[in-house]
């Protein structure tokens, strides 16, 4: 694998190359990138660079082996003219149509700078001359990068392998190639000034399409930006059409944004190819059908439409009936911000009219108008608020309904209220009449004449009698009675244990048993006890 190498017999700060985009031209291959300016003295800036080299490069012998021998490259201007020109100096996208030998270029400041965008277009010759002209070297770190003059100022590829590979490079040659490789001229746009500015925005990606006017070709530019919306506008040389805008193309809905990834222009199809994170868009690059008259489609310079006066429509030019018949007009910018909500104009004069007062009959009135259109809402402005015709002179007085049937009442039982209802529709007032004199809603009191029934209930219980034992085991009870009649559930009378616990015991003497003889002696004694 061939690589290029930034180092000279002494090493350079990193250019830390982002690469934007390649393309394969003739003989070489042309990269276009952004990287920190290793020629800038003065602090760090960021510089876009086009780089080319052959593609039949296949490195150096002995030196420079396996790295390329022919890489040159060249910085890119893009900045607004003045005094002290304003560079946009970050390239963000590229595009390159070889039909003209051009490659457009978006350009932008950088992210810790104030947001600005800048599209500029580069001639290949214009590239070519930078290439072909000095180179920009220093002899070590210290010596300031000063003009080399260009050892093959006329550099073709084909020189190198006329008689093989390798055949043609000397040691000086590679010795050069080693360290010439930063070209001294800047390769300039095709016009002075970039193509389209905007500041406050940064645009991402960029595609051109070429479109056949009625009188020449237009190149019209799809902008995508950092917003998500698509920016269609023209690029062309002439002073009165530069930068301008066609149109906002506004993909996502209001407060809604999503980066978009890329664009991509499929002919075949005639459709722009918007890719998103998970999704891809398809546009139609010719919407012509959008412009109803002829002033909107002429006004919209837009160059894939024009009117056809024998269609009587904005068609594209391959779909009108007749090219002579076909006319478009792009000689300036068209208006942008054309957005205006509607404005009522003056009323017109009072007028008889009759108004229709549908069961009631017609009557005779007067009547005046205003319209919408001082100005007329256009480009998504708000319609006018208000009304649009005022009736005067047959005003109609309000006039009610009958009654309606008295409501159900409010309650099965005891006291409650019912309701009926009448509407000042009679006719109803109109055009400034009186509204109706009275109540809509009357009530009244019913059921007043039928009580409820008493609810049925227990009382509450009443205290446990005595229990019927000191101990050893008894029983009491309680009895509650029934309120407002007789068949309450459950029962009136209530028992219960009471105390269980066991008696205690109880001693006492019992009475003297009569005397019994216990023992009689020889001597006839006895003795008695009891």
């Amino acid at each position: 694998m061939l690589q290029w190498s930034s180092l000279t017999s002494f090493s350079l700060p990193p250019a830390e190359p982002h690469f934007i985009s390649a393309y394969d031209i003739g003989l070489f291959t042309f990269f276009f990138l952004r990287e920190n300016a290793v020629e800038h003295d003065c602090g760090k800036t960021v510089y876009s660079r086009v780089a080319r080299v052959c593609k039949n490069d296949i490195g150096g012998r002995f030196l420079l082996e396996d790295t390329w021998t022919t890489f040159m490259k060249a910085r890119l201007n893009c900045s607004r003219s003045g005094e002290i020109p304003f560079y946009y100096n970050e390239l963000q996208s590229t595009f390159y149509l070889p039909e003209q030998d051009l490659i457009y270029g978006i350009f932008t400041t950088n992210v810790n700078s104030i947001a600005a965008s800048a599209v500029c277009a580069f001639n290949l010759s214009a590239i070519t001359r930078a290439f072909n002209g000095p180179f920009r070297s220093q002899e070590n770190p210290r010596s300031t990068w000063l003009p080399t003059a260009n050892p093959i100022p006329n550099f073709q590829c084909g020189t190198i392998t006329d008689e093989g590979p390798n055949e043609g490079l000397t040691e000086r040659s590679l010795q050069d190639a080693q360290r010439l490789y930063l070209m001294n001229d800047v390769v300039q746009p095709e016009s002075v000034d970039p193509l389209v500015l905007q500041d406050d925005v940064r645009f991402s990606n960029l595609v051109v399409d070429i479109v056949q006017g009625m009188d020449t070709l237009y190149h019209v530019m799809y902008i995508s930006t950092e917003y998500g919306s698509i920016l269609k506008a023209l690029a062309t040389p002439n002073k009165n059409l530069q930068g301008c805008y066609l149109e906002e193309m506004e993909l996502f809905p209001p407060g809604v944004r999503e980066p978009i990834l890329s664009l991509q222009i499929l002919h075949s199809d005639r459709s722009l190819f918007v890719g998103l994170n998970h999704r891809v868009l398809k546009i139609p690059l010719e919407r012509c059908s959008t412009y109803r008259t002829e002033t909107m489609c002429l006004e919209a310079r837009d160059p894939y439409c024009g009117w056809d006066f024998r269609q009587r429509r904005c068609t594209t030019l391959e779909d009108s009936s007749n090219m002579s018949q076909w006319k478009q007009n792009i000689t300036v910018c068209p208006l942008r911000n054309q957005t205006a909500n509607g404005g009522f104009g003056p009323w017109s004069p009072w007028q008889p009219c009759n108004n229709d007062e549908g069961a009631d009959g017609v009557s005779s009135c007067s009547c005046r108008s205003r319209s919408c259109d001082s100005p007329a809402p256009r480009c998504g402005g708000r319609n006018c608020q208000g009304p649009t015709i005022e009736v005067s002179n047959c005003s109609r007085n309000g006039g009610w309904t009958p009654w309606s049937s008295w409501g159900q009442c409010s309650t099965t039982c005891g006291t409650g209220f019912e309701l009926r209802q009448r509407s000042c529709n009679n006719p109803s007032p109109r055009h400034g009449g009186r509204v109706c004199v009275g109540p809509s809603r009357e009530e009244r009191f019913c059921n007043d004449g039928m009580a409820c029934p008493q609810p049925i209930f227990w009382s509450p219980w009443a205290s446990w009698t005595k229990c019927s034992s000191e101990c050893g085991g008894g029983i009491h009870s309680r009895v509650r009675t029934c309120e407002n009649g007789n068949s309450c559930p459950g029962c009136a009378l209530e028992y219960k244990a009471c105390n269980l616990e066991a008696c205690p015991e109880v001693k006492r003497n019992t009475p003297w048993t009569p005397w019994m003889p216990v023992n009689v002696t020889q001597g006839g004694a006895r003795q008695e006890q009891r």
